[in-house]
């Protein structure tokens, strides 16, 4: 082996962020060549593996939130990140200190035969770190797609889930439900339990056709889970719930489509072994920044949520359609990518639009504020839209204006720079 690179801190975050201009480069090789150099990390702890269009972050969390409470030491891979890139790196819901985090890319750079992409360091990264710690279960989140997502490299997860499957990512995973399911169903093993939320007709032939190819039994969630909402205490981020069984459990967090999600991730957590007590304690504990976030800045209200994608606005505008400020003025702060449907994502949002504020997300993808403005614009012709450039800019705007209620809407990338200038912790 090479000798050994000793980063510090700052130059291996310099090092990754330079390996965000490789991009998207499809493929298990690379990885999978770095990690036998390595001693093959990813296979030195069991695993569940989670993949789908929206929701899986969320399903991340709560498993991971229930395997702690069930005494369980967890590993926690999931992206993006919002304010540091070692959030995407937990054990035991702590991130990867400094120190941890330098030592993994050394590791990784000194056995580097060609560079890995930014996805690929990071994930060899948690591999890494979950050996190192001797964690007993790693909740892995795909970054994109799933056949050929680095993630994917792992041989028998204990279980694979699929919540969602929607439009997204086209241009790498196809123009149809079926093409980008059969691409999440890519993460799919022989002998390992699969389960899903999915109940569009399309999607789940796919995914259905995916765990016959696979050999891994697939469990439908239905239409119908048997959740019922009781009550949702807005400021406190957590929904009361009724499970099938009759008991009143809580949620911590918002919107209706938590409670699939609740009720997907309990079905594998059953298959683990989580006995619905300690599932419970975990579902109520569970904390996921930037979905449906609710916060309170000098008795005014602030609700962010990273819906980049149409299906993802529809689920925000259906949650804030139920919230205590459905009517109440507000001031929309709306940020989206380029490589994303930005045109649908107006047209769902528009009609909820009386004031809005457009901004350009921190990203070199960042659809330009003016554009996003007009397109809004033809979803609500009667709005008062201002285009602005930073998020702060737009954040500073609200302050100002009085609105007693601020939606921060859009690119991941726009709610951690809102969080930031609002003052808020990851």
């Amino acid at each position: 082996m090479p000798t050994r690179r000793r980063l510090n801190y700052a130059g291996a975050l310099a090092l990754l962020n330079a390996r965000q201009e490789t991009r998207i480069r499809f493929g298990l090789a690379r990885i999978r060549r770095l990690l036998a150099r390595l001693g093959d990390p990813q296979e030195a702890c069991a695993s569940v593996h989670v993949a789908g269009t929206n929701g899986k972050g969320s399903v991340c969390a709560m498993l991971d939130a229930a395997l702690r409470a069930a005494g369980r030491r967890t590993g926690l891979y999931t992206s993006p990140h919002l304010h540091d890139v070692r959030e995407r790196i937990k054990v035991n819901g702590v991130m990867i200190s400094k120190a941890a985090f330098a030592a993994r890319v050394s590791e990784i750079v000194s056995a580097e035969t060609e560079p890995l992409t930014f996805f690929e360091l990071l994930t060899a990264a948690a591999f890494l770190h979950f050996r190192a710690e001797r964690v007993d279960v790693a909740v892995l989140e795909t970054g994109l797609g799933g056949r050929l997502d680095a993630t994917n490299v792992v041989k028998r997860p204990l279980a694979c889930l699929i919540p969602a499957i929607d439009f997204d990512h086209v241009d790498w995973l196809g123009g149809t439900l079926a093409k980008i399911a059969r691409e999440k169903a890519g993460i799919l093993k022989r002998g390992s339990p699969a389960f899903t939320a999915e109940t569009k007709p399309e999607a789940l032939r796919a995914l259905r056709a995916g765990s016959v190819r696979a050999g891994a039994p697939l469990a439908e969630l239905g239409k119908n889970t048997g959740w019922k909402l009781l009550k949702t205490e807005w400021g406190r981020g957590r929904q009361l719930v009724r499970t099938p069984e009759g008991e009143t459990v809580a949620i911590g967090l918002l919107g209706e489509s938590q409670l699939r999600n609740a009720a997907l991730a309990r079905a594998a957590a059953g298959a683990l072994g989580v006995k619905d007590s300690a599932f419970f304690r975990g579902l109520a504990r569970v904390r996921w920044p930037g979905r449906f976030e609710v916060l309170k800045r000098g008795g005014r209200w602030v609700i962010l949520d990273g819906a980049h994608n149409p299906q993802a606005m529809d689920r925000f505008c259906r949650t804030l359609a139920e919230s205590p400020w459905a009517r109440a003025p507000k001031l929309f702060v709306v940020g989206v990518l380029k490589d994303k449907d930005h045109a649908a994502i107006a047209r769902r949002l528009g009609p909820l639009i009386h004031k809005a504020v457009t901004v350009e997300p921190p990203s070199p993808r960042a659809l330009d504020s003016g554009s996003l403005a007009a397109e809004l614009l033809a979803a609500a012709p009667n709005a008062r839209i201002t285009a602005l450039r930073r998020p702060e800019e737009a954040i500073e705007a609200w302050k100002g204006n009085g609105s007693p209620v601020a939606c921060v809407v859009g690119s991941f990338y726009l709610v951690a720079a809102a969080r930031k200038a609002l003052g808020a912790k990851a």
